[in-house]
């Protein structure tokens, strides 16, 4: 009797050791089907010895203790995304036929470390080019390979504060936008650079409504011109309150607002060339920026996951921007929008649609920062990718096929808001563009 019961101890603490994958617990079932047979152990102890091992190893793997997978392995996150896209523009040329089809791939691998309780370290690279805006590679050039680029590196700060006083994230370096934000200032695939701290306050209670304050704040470099006093820079200061208005509905309303300001942008001889600029503010007659920006952003955003007592998910957001120190009265941008269903589809079955109307005046934002695939228009018509002095519609849905797999249809429909008068090269039609993707992650 003591003999069998050692021998089961023994047998249940290597495989406790060592029982860590799919694999290994096959033939930790095979190991205790053999010592029943045996007699060793009797049918029931064996049943029970081997819910008892398989318990213990997802605890151990929980808590991050699994022996057979070296330490370092268990402070690194490994995630990323491929995208495959159909792409059709319309409305390029002057000619009513002109017309473009191509397709489009994009790839991220992003890894994440965690050095100590408190700080984190990433790096992220993409396809693309050097433009900020845009991760896309086209089918093209025979075969030839495409190029693949650290977009973020960056280092996080997590202060460790008392629950009373909230949460609080610092950034170092180039990364991922910390900002509460929309298309219509920031594109999505834009990572900026330099400093930038988030805050967010405990919840508490508003007039009975659970309400959280947050507060971001940002120091980005736009380019580093050998001298400080022409350095362009941009800094922002962000605040706003989040409020779940309608708990049965798990109903949240977003108000929040900031401000953007520029240094060394108005007149500098360097201005239009550090961005790649669409080219649709106004300009000097030497080609500098003709304004400043110093805008007020304004957002307003509802979501929520159900409809009375039914499972739908739903939102409506909206944007407004007024460049308060423009050097003309084309200063304004807004955004309104909604959408129906699941906000982020993942899971099989999850779906959104969603449409929206977007209106930029040339002279609103930094014609570098708005969604590339909406289309801007320069004063003599001529369409340009991103950009302002823009109107237009934006609609689209979203269906998961498979986990992480998801099917995309967007529609761009951009027309200009003002054009010279008498310019020959004034485009008759609007700009028009469907996309159509495929985009899984990992």
């Amino acid at each position: 009797m003591k003999k069998k019961l050692m021998i089961v101890t023994l047998i249940a603490i290597l495989l406790v050791s060592f029982c860590v994958t799919k694999s290994w617990a096959g033939e930790v079932d095979i190991l205790i089907n053999k010592l029943v047979e045996k007699g060793i152990l009797t049918p029931y102890e064996g049943q029970i010895l081997s819910a008892e091992v398989k318990e213990e190893a997802v605890k151990e793997l929980a808590q991050g203790k699994a022996v057979t997978a070296p330490a370092w392995t268990q402070k690194i996150k490994i995630k990323g995304d491929a995208r495959f896209r159909t792409q059709v523009e319309w409305g390029k040329g002057k000619a009513p036929a002109h017309q473009r089809i191509r397709n489009r791939v994009r790839a991220r691998l992003g890894v994440e470390g965690k050095v100590n309780e408190q700080i984190d370290a990433g790096i992220y690279a993409v396809t693309g080019g050097n433009d900020p805006r845009s991760t896309n590679m086209t089918l093209d050039d025979g075969f030839e390979t495409q190029d693949f680029r650290l977009d973020a590196y960056y280092i996080k700060w997590m202060p460790e504060l008392d629950k009373q006083i909230g949460t609080g994230t610092v950034w170092l370096g180039k990364f991922k936008n910390p900002f509460q934000k929309t298309a219509l200032l920031w594109d999505g695939d834009i990572c900026p650079m330099g400093v930038a701290a988030q805050y967010m306050s405990p919840s508490f209670e508003l007039g009975e409504v659970p309400t959280s304050l947050y507060g971001n704040f940002g120091f980005l470099w736009l380019d580093e011109l050998g001298t400080f006093q022409n350095d362009p820079l941009m800094f922002v200061f962000q605040g706003g309150l989040k409020m779940d208005i309608i708990r049965d509905w798990d109903s949240v309303i977003h108000l929040g607002g900031a401000y953007y300001t520029t240094s060394h942008f108005q007149d500098n001889v360097n201005g239009p060339n550090y961005v790649g600029t669409a080219g649709t503010n106004t300009y000097n007659a030497n080609g500098t920026y003709k304004s400043n920006f110093d805008m007020i952003d304004v957002l307003l955003n509802y979501d929520s996951k159900r409809i009375f007592d039914f499972e739908i998910g739903h939102g409506l957001y909206s944007d407004f921007i007024w460049n308060t120190d423009s050097e003309t009265d084309k200063d304004f941008a807004c955004m309104c929008g909604g959408y129906i269903g699941k906000k982020k589809p993942k899971k099989p079955g999850q779906w959104k649609a969603y449409g929206e109307y977007r209106y930029i005046e040339r002279d609103a934002v930094p014609d570098f920062l708005p969604d590339s695939d909406f289309y801007g228009f320069m004063s003599s018509g001529t369409p340009e990718g991103g950009g302002t002095n823009g109107q237009g519609f934006v609609g689209g849905m979203k269906y998961a096929i498979l986990k992480n797999t998801v099917l995309g249809m967007k529609y761009y429909y951009c027309t200009p808001i003002s054009v010279d008068a008498g310019t020959s090269a004034q485009y008759d039609e609007p700009y028009q563009l469907l996309q159509m993707d495929i985009a899984v992650k990992f």
